[in-house]
């Protein structure tokens, strides 16, 4: 079992891969999208800065109120913003997962967004670093498909744009 401070830092890992992929992506590119229906590069960029949030809130108070205010405040964030967004997010994340029980986590009741009931502890898991790791590969492949040529796996895994070591 991890730790909450393990959770944390993982997730402060992915906000600091996210940040670093945000800065690779090709000037003028916010309006692309793959195809017809899916987000364009702004409105993804746009949900980033909420999504963890979103879930961690909802982990501690079970349901979904803050998410419109959230939604709302997320389409103001512009590419120069983008940075300062995602560190609110982590210490909002950070915030409420500190007013989490690490006891009772593994036996209080919660639902996943498509109405799973699992423990506290699994929507932390399944839902607040999920999104993380998920929404970062999906910035990193929007910002490849959309032209950054130079992005390679360092840039994905470990937000250098080198390989370490």
């Amino acid at each position: 079992m991890i730790t909450k401070q393990q959770l944390l830092d993982a997730c402060r890992h992915e906000t600091r891969v996210i940040k670093h992929v945000a800065t690779k992506i090709p000037e003028g590119q916010l309006d692309w999208r793959p195809t017809p229906g899916q987000r364009s590069m702004g409105e993804l960029m746009s949900y980033v800065t909420v999504m963890a949030e979103m879930m961690a809130v909802n982990a501690v108070t079970g349901n979904w109120d803050h998410a419109p205010a959230l939604s709302e405040e997320s389409v103001k964030v512009t590419p120069e913003t983008f940075a300062e967004a995602m560190d609110r997010q982590m210490n909002r994340v950070a915030e409420v997962l500190g007013d989490i029980d690490d006891n009772a986590s593994t036996t209080k009741p919660a639902t996943l967004p498509w109405r799973e009931p699992v423990e506290q502890s699994a929507l932390l898991m399944r839902g607040v670093y999920a999104s993380f790791v998920a929404y970062r590969m999906q910035l990193f492949l929007y910002a490849k498909q959309s032209g950054a040529a130079d992005l390679a796996t360092a840039d994905c895994w470990a937000g250098a744009s080198a390989p370490l070591g």
